[in-house]
């Protein structure tokens, strides 16, 4: 979600005219009225390379929640550049109007830059003068799942509260951390470095360098079922972490068929990795594969009676039935949120995210036309209210509001394994999953939890959830070659140039309905025992 903030503005910032909803930035006017469904050239200047924004400040330009403005009611509030801020909404079945007031200037050269938002919109307005700024919507082509919103949740208010300029030099800064590891098979040196030092700042996470790189051991060394862990300083694994409150941004599994040894995973292919969606690689190619990525990689051996008991069969005959099967983008999000607000990481709330959403579909469908793989939320939403037919993103949204569940409730119902996911046409239906379900879902195929198997939901699992069950063998003798390389720590790291470690590692025992009420907020990730 946080990936596609950066979409988000990026595209705003960026996008050429287009056929369908309106997305729309805009320094303010007196009145100002939106073109009607068109994304339209915008007039946010390109920054320079920033020099005031330190590491603290990635994702800073995201928006903080301020209020809802309710047709017939107001809404007040003080922002740094104006103390007395104040908007009204009116809806008619022709239009929709905002009125907002900014008075009380606190210096010259400030503006407060705003995201008003509903359903079918996005705006984004910075207003430089004390003045009442009109802002209007034409309400004609709305369907009426598209209406209820904005008459029933009205129009959302959002403040960049710094500014155009910083804003702007923050959202650089923010796509510079993902830039240099996403372009190329290789992470850059300072892209490392900007990663190292956004996962202290924002997770107290320290990576030291390693002065051995690569651990060769004995393939007799992996049995099938163990867990590999890896993160990848490219700004996408280390945003998830810090999402999930992991240390590790990506999870496999390894697996022993015809005396030979097999990673698998859950990934997409990008300039730095082959293949696409659910995968076997024979070990020998992964390694040198994961290596040339950048890769930082350890080895976690699950405890030997645990593993006497893991049918290995049972969980390669379930391995068959997905291989193949795009990344699970369809649970990516509602596997994570478990609580209505405490798993977004801050500014992030669940108000921009129930937002945000259409405006994925739209990019993800219309305008990069990806197709059905990549609807984040729609199916799964469905799927938690009973359809049998799938309905619209509006229409979902409503008709989870007229049953009392409003959109922070609908995402916190847990995930079930048993659904199954349409996807892109000629690809095939099946179960969504990221690669920690993978994992869990082979671990659960093998019998791992027992009379627990059908009383856990794997999609409802991180990262972070999977690496701390008490599965894994806490008497491991770690090889020479591995101690050699890393003389104080517990694990066996196989690849990397920064040292990783994993606080929680080994300390929960299965229980019933595990992991689906657990909170997630940085910097600390404190959780209940029993979530």
């Amino acid at each position: 979600m946080l990936t596609l903030i950066v979409l988000l503005f990026v595209s705003l910032a960026s996008s050429t005219d287009s056929g369908y909803k309106r997305y729309h930035i805009s320094t303010h006017s007196t009145t100002y009225t939106p073109r009607s469904w068109e994304l339209t050239p915008r007039s946010l200047p390109h920054p320079n390379i920033p020099t005031d924004v330190k590491p603290d400040d990635y994702f800073r330009f995201i928006p903080h929640y301020v209020g809802t403005v309710l047709p017939g009611q107001s809404l007040s509030w003080s922002s740094s550049c104006f103390a007395n801020n104040n908007a009204t909404l009116s809806v008619t079945s022709d239009s929709i109007s905002l009125a907002v007031s900014t008075l009380d200037k606190q210096s010259f050269f400030c503006s407060s830059g705003y995201l008003f938002a509903y359903f079918s919109s996005f705006d984004i307005v910075y207003f430089e003068l004390p003045d009442t700024h009109g802002i209007s919507w034409s309400a004609s082509g709305l369907s009426n799942a598209e209406l209820f919103d904005v008459n029933t949740l009205g129009v959302r208010v959002f403040n960049f509260s710094d500014g155009v300029l910083f804003s702007g030099e923050e959202l650089f800064e923010t796509v510079m951390l993902f830039f240099g590891g996403l372009i190329g098979a290789h992470v850059p040196e300072w892209t490392a470095d900007d990663n190292l030092q956004f996962l202290a700042d924002h997770m107290n996470v320290v990576m030291p360098v390693r002065p051995i790189q690569r651990v060769n051991i004995s393939k007799s060394e992996f049995k099938s079922g163990d867990f590999l862990g890896v993160i990848r300083l490219d700004g996408l694994d280390p945003m998830l972490a810090w999402g999930m409150g992991s240390h590790t941004g990506h999870t496999c599994i390894t697996m022993w068929i015809d005396n030979e040894l097999y990673v698998c995973e859950s990934t997409t292919n990008s300039a730095y990795w082959p293949t696409n969606g659910i995968q076997k690689t024979p070990f020998d190619k992964w390694i040198d594969q994961a290596q040339a990525a950048n890769y930082n990689v350890v080895h976690l051996p699950l405890d030997p009676e645990i593993a006497k008991t893991f049918n290995v069969q049972k969980a390669w005959d379930f391995f068959n039935t997905v291989e193949g099967l795009p990344y699970g983008f369809h649970n990516l999000f509602t596997g994570w949120i478990d609580t209505e607000e405490d798993n977004y990481p801050p500014p992030l709330t669940s108000h921009l995210v129930q937002l945000l959403a259409p405006f994925a579909q739209w990019l993800l469908f219309k305008e990069m036309e990806l197709g059905q793989t990549y609807d984040f939320l729609t199916q799964g939403l469905n799927f938690r209210l009973g359809n049998k037919e799938m309905q619209d993103l509006a229409t979902v949204y409503m008709q989870a509001y007229k049953q009392g569940l409003p959109f922070t409730k609908l995402m916190t119902l847990p995930e079930e394994d048993s659904w199954v996911y349409q996807n892109t046409a000629g690809t095939r239906a099946g179960p969504s999953m990221v690669c920690d379900v993978l994992v869990m879902s082979m671990w659960k195929a093998g019998g791992i939890f027992g009379n627990l198997t059908d009383l856990i939901e794997a999609t409802e699992f991180t990262n972070w959830d999977a690496y701390t069950l008490n599965i894994f063998d806490a008497n491991y003798k770690r090889p020479a070659a591995c101690v050699e390389a890393d003389p104080d720590s517990q694990f066996c790291q196989l690849l990397g140039k920064y040292r990783m470690a994993l606080p929680g590692y080994n300390t929960f025992t299965p229980f019933p309905h595990m992991r689906q009420t657990c909170p997630s907020l940085p910097p600390n990730y404190i959780k209940p025992t029993n979530c």
